[in-house]
């Protein structure tokens, strides 16, 4: 690990500093308990340094093995955080600085339904996201089975299970232009340098 940094010149004082995501940073051969050890540890500096309303030793911390359109997902009952769960495969392919990422969003999701009742991505979550410096939207980290694409406007969506829509995507039209959709398998889209 290395030394903690100091406050940037350019942060005003009642700006907390950054936390230092490379200071708990763990390699991608570590085990699941190390992993999660890590991402517990670099969650408690993120929730003391922004004052969330976040109780990390009262969460359970899960990994998911199966997971493939999601780095990261809050289970809440009746309202109350539960559980946080973090995408392995993401980590492998992404590395700790982006499940880093993935952490502070997820304690987003647990301090806006512990302060309101609310888990969305509405316009708190969008300002607190910004100001804990991470996205509101997961990247692609796994390649779709299929993509449906619209014959008009090229707008294209990831499917990684048969759904409806794949098994009967002429009976669709584009949510975007009304135009003809078709499906795509998902290894010959990536092969093209579309995903």
């Amino acid at each position: 690990m290395s030394e903690r940094p100091s406050r940037p010149a350019d942060r005003s004082d009642d700006e907390p500093p950054p936390v230092d995501a490379d200071y708990y940073a763990i390699d991608t051969d570590a085990s699941e308990a190390e992993f999660l050890a890590a991402c517990k540890l670099y969650a408690r500096e993120v929730v003391d340094t922004f004052d969330l309303s976040v109780d990390v030793g009262a969460l359970d911390w899960n990994i998911s093995r199966r997971a493939k359109r999601r780095a990261g997902q809050v289970r809440y009952r009746d309202g109350d955080p539960e559980t946080v769960v973090l995408t392995w495969g993401y980590f492998e392919r992404r590395g700790w600085a982006a499940m880093a990422s993935t952490i502070r969003h997820e304690l987003i999701h647990v301090h806006l339904l512990n302060e309101h009742g609310d888990g969305s991505h509405g316009e708190r979550f969008e300002r607190w996201a910004e100001r804990l410096d991470t996205g509101v939207a997961c990247e692609l980290f796994t390649t779709p089975e299929w993509w449906v694409v619209c014959e008009d406007c090229d707008a294209a969506l990831a499917r990684y299970r048969e759904s409806k829509l794949v098994r009967r995507v002429d009976e669709y039209r584009c949510g975007e232009c009304a135009g003809d959709l078709r499906l795509a398998d998902g290894d010959a889209r990536a092969a093209a340098g579309d995903e």
